[in-house]
């Protein structure tokens, strides 16, 4: 058995090839799957694969030789099919992606897979979670009544969605798309598992993070960092498909530890920052596991193809549901007491009276968070 991460915002399986496999066979054909973050470099091979009670009996996957910032076992891509970069290498319906061969497989399941992350104990993180395959978690059966939202633009083969709204402090935040062909007051989001944070425009995240009293907002060359003051909330939510989606205010700062004259300290930064590289022209929202943790998911895969002939067939009636986990009443009022919590492990908090636009402290010293925050 394997522990992997899930990843709905790509749809290749890959695995440290130092594991124990049982192998049908292997090819000399490299890939090197890229991510947001890191990569995983390796040859093709051919496995049975077996996960939520389903198994593929030969699965192309990628036995990795060398990842570069990856510290899982492997990740289980849970995108569609035309994402695949092992099926784009080889043109060949063997090394269809894991999804696309299990509802093929198996013809009688719904194309739907349902996600639900859990909050770990100090509500800072995520910490496992639930995945359905043809089936809803029954706690959240109520989503099959929330609207089906669906792929957008048709020519993806991401989880990407139109966002109807993103509202701070109950004012609406304007949306300006840089994905041709998106409505105008919309915007496209991709709903990530693989990703923890959230990458949005810059004016969104600066009007997420000015209503903070007390934030100080560092850009440098160097740096783009807005620092919070750790117990203080905003309220935000996301609107799809004419619902809006509170989030907790547990997603929005996250405390790291820094250091001034060697003095350790702890300060709050924005979890929801630009982009990683810079302006992407087919999203202009990612987000990930502190968007996911606050609702129930459903990908409904439409009509999963079994070519390459039509890279696109597969997102022809896929679309995704949500199901709100979060009261935002009952956040709101747990949220000081659930962060004072989590703060007793970490250093003295930062005086941000003390900090300066440009990363220096009143002390001559300069606040710079790790740089594997992510």
């Amino acid at each position: 058995d394997f522990t992997l991460l899930i990843d709905t915002g790509s749809s290749d399986l890959w695995v440290t090839g130092g594991q124990k496999l049982k192998l049908n066979s292997s090819t000399s054909t490299t890939v090197n799957l890229t991510y947001g973050i890191g990569s995983a470099y390796g040859n093709i091979a051919y496995a049975p694969v077996a996960f939520g009670g389903y198994q593929v009996d030969n699965q192309a996957f990628l036995s990795v030789s060398k990842a570069y910032e990856q510290d899982a076992q492997g990740i289980l891509g849970l995108g569609l099919n035309g994402l695949s970069a092992l099926e784009r290498t080889t043109k060949n319906i063997s090394t269809l992606s894991v999804m696309a061969n299990m509802f093929a497989q198996h013809r009688n399941t719904p194309h739907l897979i349902g996600l639900a992350l859990e909050r770990s104990k100090d509500g800072e993180d995520t910490s496992g979670g639930y995945l359905s395959i043809g089936e809803y978690d029954p706690q959240y059966k109520n989503v099959t009544y929330m609207p089906k939202i669906p792929i957008t633009p048709t020519s993806t083969s991401r989880w990407t969605i139109a966002m109807d709204a993103m509202m701070v402090n109950i004012k609406r935040v304007p949306l300006n798309s840089a994905v041709k062909g998106t409505k105008k007051g919309q915007a496209i989001a991709l709903i990530d598992s693989g990703t923890s944070l959230a990458y949005i425009p810059s004016d969104a995240v600066d009007a997420i993070y000015s209503q903070f009293n007390g934030a100080v907002h560092v850009k440098t060359a160097r740096q783009d960092a807005w620092f919070v003051p750790c117990l203080t909330q905003v309220n935000l939510s996301f609107t799809f498909g004419n619902v809006t989606y509170p989030i907790n205010p547990m997603e929005l700062s996250t405390p790291v530890r820094v250091t001034d004259h060697d003095d350790q300290y702890t300060v709050c930064i924005n979890a929801f920052r630009p982009p990683l590289n810079g302006v992407q022209h087919d999203l202009d929202f990612l987000l990930g596991d502190i968007f996911m943790r606050n609702v129930y998911s459903v990908y409904n895969f439409g009509n999963e193809t079994t070519t390459h002939d039509d890279p696109n067939a597969d997102t022809k009636g896929a679309s995704i549901q949500f199901l709100s986990r979060t009261n935002r009443d009952q956040v709101y009022a747990d949220f000081e007491g659930h962060r004072r919590s989590s703060l007793k492990v970490f250093p003295p908090l930062f005086d941000l009276t003390k900090l300066h636009a440009n990363g220096s402290t009143d002390g001559g010293g300069r606040l710079e968070p790790p740089s594997d925050v992510s």
